[in-house]
């Protein structure tokens, strides 16, 4: 590597660690924020709507069948960019050589073969009009004997450096079989620059079929490189930090619920609802059915059932008051950002349109 790849390399690996740095601390503190407010029992009442409004959700057929289907997209897209990551790193310890069995795939990343220079008068004569551009995927396949191999043909060799190259035939030698090369685009022919003397059968690696695919070698070539290793590796890094966050967020979430659900006997197919109040002494209380719950730290310290018209109406009284059944509008405008209302609002859309 040169000095400025390598300063290169050092300056992709310092940003991206960094950026990996900073993405995993504002996660982990977003999440445990919110997972600190679940277990609290700051959202208690958000909690009981939302598993309310997933029942009606998980017993529509239809949204089941959609969340499959999300579901299986969204593996399948991150199979292939796996996939495709695997076999561009793979074909960089190949040389860009993807043969398997006969055939195999060849990332272009020169234009030797992108046009026809006007030195080259056969390529007319002959009406040679094969050529394929840099970053192109060219499709190859084996010889399956020595005598297959015909003048004009385009073909992938390894060189004298162990590099692949796919140049022409222009010229072979019939008495020891073998065989000069030139690209389309140079005015010299290959030997002594990719090989000594003339190139041997036992260096060609196939010909060219006529099929190709246009410019997807670009992405080849960036994921093979250290940069692309770097950053896919930075990618995929971030993405198991974000799905680790929020399946500890999710499972606190159905944790609570599952609490709750058990404490107030919540049925999540009535429509009676919970109102929440807050004591002086910081006390959370939830009302279900006439019944009084109330919390200390997300923990439930009393229950107090069948309570009066006049205490319920105490209760509204005092202040500071968080939420009831006459302001949840109001409260809830206030708090535009939180998020579980954003959540809420996704649900009652989602239950709208179908």
């Amino acid at each position: 590597m040169t000095s400025i790849e390598i300063i290169s390399l050092v300056v992709t690996i310092i940003c991206l660690l960094s950026f990996c740095i900073v993405f995993t601390f504002l996660f982990r503190h977003y999440y445990i924020s919110n997972i600190n407010e679940i277990n609290n029992g700051h959202n208690d009442v958000d909690l009981l709507e939302l598993a309310k409004e997933e029942e009606i959700i998980n017993k529509s057929k239809k949204k089941r069948v959609t969340n499959i289907i999300s579901k299986v997209i969204s593996y399948t897209l991150l199979s292939v960019v796996l996939i495709g990551f695997g076999i561009s790193v793979y074909s960089r310890f190949a040389n860009n050589n993807l043969l398997f069995g006969n055939e195999g795939y060849v990332v272009i990343s020169s234009g030797s073969m992108s046009k026809r220079n006007e030195v080259n008068t056969y390529l007319d004569e002959y009406h040679l009009n094969n050529q394929f551009n840099t970053y192109d995927i060219i499709n190859i396949r084996k010889y399956n004997k020595q005598e297959d191999v015909k003048l004009y043909d385009v073909i992938a060799f390894k060189g004298d450096d162990g590099n692949i190259y796919v140049h022409r035939i222009i010229s072979i030698d019939t008495k020891d079989n073998t065989y000069i090369t030139r690209g389309d685009s140079n005015s010299a022919s290959d030997p002594n620059q990719l090989y000594k003397g003339n190139l041997t059968y036992n260096k060609i690696i196939g010909y060219y079929t006529d099929k190709k695919i246009d410019t997807l070698g670009i992405f080849v070539i960036f994921l093979q490189s250290n940069s692309g290793i770097i950053t896919i590796v930075s990618i995929i890094y971030c993405v198991i930090m974000f799905d680790h966050f929020r399946n500890k967020y999710d499972e606190a979430i159905y944790n609570r619920q599952e609490k709750l659900i058990k404490l107030l006997e919540f049925d999540l197919n009535s429509d009676d609802e919970v109102s929440k109040y807050t004591s002086l002494i910081e006390e959370e209380i939830l009302i279900y059915k006439n019944n009084k719950y109330i919390f200390s730290n997300g923990e439930l310290v009393d229950i107090k059932l069948n309570i009066t018209e006049s205490e319920l109406n105490e209760l509204k009284n005092i202040k500071p008051l968080i939420d009831n059944e006459f302001n949840i509008k109001e409260e809830k405008d206030k708090k535009g950002n939180n998020f579980f209302n954003k959540l809420k609002s996704k649900f009652n859309k989602e239950n709208k349109d179908k």
